[in-house]
């Protein structure tokens, strides 16, 4: 493994532990928005710590909680029988979600991401619900779709793809790419949800040290959306999109009213569903 490949593993593994924490710390709370019992089974102090920094110089915490319940309501409304969570670092559905073993279950994530995942997880008393295939794979090669179906995928049926906290780290181009393959795997009736930064907030002058922070530390921010609805009809995509503010203000009537705490800090974020015809 490279220097650069090295590094890229460490911030793509950070990450995942801060949106443990996140889920964790959400699930403490009395009104929770999103329930994850797993998500403390990856906290340790050295991520909270780690987290509690990033907090502080402008990570968009907010978002996690409401992309984690837009996908739980998805997956468990749409009927499918089998999902493909795309980066899935500490995603705990297969764990914890009422899902029976004729579900199929894909985590895709970078070679060494999801090691010792399921351990820690059956440390803790945890075990998977459903059928669970891991696919070690970069997404922003061609051969991830190769992987994918070599571990059983069926394109024949429908899918729910969850991508969450992923379009941030791809340039548009990776991004495009990603879409078009996805939809060259959905069946009729597949579904896709995930979240994503409007233009703006790359661009936002309050964002610049944060964003500056990420790219120091080996995740910069080089993806975003300007409209996600017009950006999917090409691929076949029927979508929904929702900004964070549009969230809290009561203007979405497809994700539950968001406690107060929620909406204090609004992002300029996108939350999206698609379905394909």
């Amino acid at each position: 493994m490279s220097m650069g490949d090295e590094v890229q593993a460490r911030s793509v593994m950070l990450t995942s532990d801060w949106m443990a924490v996140i889920r964790s710390r959400e699930r403490a709370q009395a009104d929770a928005y999103l329930d994850d019992p797993c998500a403390a089974a990856f906290v340790t102090s050295e991520s909270e710590a780690s987290y509690d920094e990033i907090r502080s110089k402008g990570l968009p915490s907010e978002v996690v909680p409401i992309r984690g319940r837009l996908g739980d309501l998805t997956l468990l409304d749409s009927g499918v029988r089998q999902a493909v969570c795309l980066g899935s670092g500490t995603d705990s559905r297969a764990y914890r979600l009422p899902l029976d073993q004729s579900f199929s279950y894909y985590e895709v994530d970078l070679p060494g991401q999801l090691a010792g995942k399921a351990e820690i997880l059956g440390a803790a008393g945890y075990t998977a619900r459903c059928r669970v295939e891991v696919v070690e794979a970069d997404l922003r090669e061609d051969g991830w779709t190769v992987a994918l179906l070599a571990a059983g995928f069926d394109p024949e049926q429908p899918v729910h793809w969850i991508a969450e906290g992923l379009f941030y780290y791809l340039t548009k181009p990776q991004g495009r790419a990603l879409a078009e393959a996805m939809s060259v795997l959905s069946a009729p009736g597949s579904w896709l949800t995930f979240d994503g930064p409007h233009d703006r907030f790359l661009t936002d002058p309050a964002r610049q040290d944060f964003l500056r922070e990420m790219s120091g530390r080996g995740s910069p921010f080089v993806g975003s959306f300007r409209d996600p609805v017009e950006w999917l009809m090409p691929y076949g995509w029927s979508a929904q999109a929702a900004l964070h503010g549009d969230i809290a203000e009561g203007r979405c009537d497809w994700l539950p009213p968001l406690p107060e705490r929620l909406r204090t800090t609004i992002q300029d974020v996108w939350f999206v569903r698609a379905r394909q015809a």
